[in-house]
């Protein structure tokens, strides 16, 4: 699984939903209705030896998602957020590349 975190606090954890070369979303769980912020954001895979760190990223959407199967606590909510990536360096496009070729299901032309 590849997983996406917002820096420096690392406090935003999520699962990568969709992800292509301009932006990604991912859900992740909060507490007490934080949101997911812009600045730097990271990318890894669960069990691989894949780190993409760094990238700049505005968020463009974050919302609830409807069915929230972290129910169990008024205090915990499942989000859906929205990222575009700001200019990469040459190396971060490198690495975006070879996680798009090697780690999803396919890349759209």
């Amino acid at each position: 699984m590849a997983f996406a975190v917002f820096r420096p606090h690392f406090t935003k954890l999520g699962k990568i939903k969709d992800i292509s070369r301009s932006g990604m979303a991912f859900e992740y769980v909060t507490f007490e209705g934080a949101k997911a912020d812009s600045g730097e954001i990271d990318l890894f895979v669960s069990g691989a030896r894949f780190h993409l760190a760094r990238m700049p990223a505005q968020t463009v959407y974050d919302t609830g998602v409807v069915n929230n199967h972290y129910s169990f606590s008024p205090f915990v909510e499942r989000r859906r957020c929205g990222v575009k990536f700001g200019e990469l360096t040459e190396e971060q496009a490198t690495q975006l590349r070879h996680f798009l070729e090697t780690h999803t299901t396919g890349l759209a032309p």
